[in-house]
C-alpha cells in the first residue's frame, strides 16, 4: 500500500465522516415511533450530530430518489461504524426496514481539499 493510501485510510478511520441515507418511507408512523426516538438517542451516544432529515430535497440535476434524506456526522468512521453495529440501534433499524420500502445508505470522509 503506498504512503498516500495508507494516509487516506487514516483519515477516515480518524477523521470527520458522514452517514447519508435516502429512505423510501411508507409507513410513517412506525418509523418515527419505533425508529426515530432510538435511533436519535444512539447517534447521540456515538458522538453523531444528525445534520439533515427532511423531506424537503429540491433536485437540481438529475433525479433524486426517496422520500427522506438523512445527512449525520460522526468524529470518526469508528464512531459511525459503532453507531450501526451497536446492538439498541440494529434492533431499532428493523422498524425502518419494516416502515420503508427501500434504504439507500453509504459513509463518506470529509472533504479535505
Amino acid at each position: 500500500m503506498s504512503e498516500n493510501e495508507n494516509e487516506s485510510e487514516d483519515e477516515s478511520e480518524n477523521g470527520t465522516v458522514y452517514i447519508v441515507a435516502q429512505i423510501q418511507v411508507e409507513d410513517w408512523d412506525t418509523y418515527e415511533s419505533e425508529y426515530l426516538p432510538k435511533t436519535l438517542e444512539r447517534i447521540t451516544a456515538h458522538g453523531g450530530e444528525v445534520l439533515v432529515a427532511s423531506e424537503a430535497a429540491e433536485e437540481l440535476e438529475g433525479e433524486w430518489d426517496g422520500n427522506w434524506t438523512v445527512i449525520i456526522e460522526f468524529p470518526s468512521a469508528a464512531d459511525a461504524y459503532a453507531f450501526m453495529q451497536d446492538e439498541e440501534y440494529v434492533e431499532a433499524m428493523r422498524a425502518r426496514h419494516e416502515a420503508a420500502a427501500w434504504n439507500d445508505i453509504a459513509m463518506l470522509p470529509a472533504f479535505d481539499g
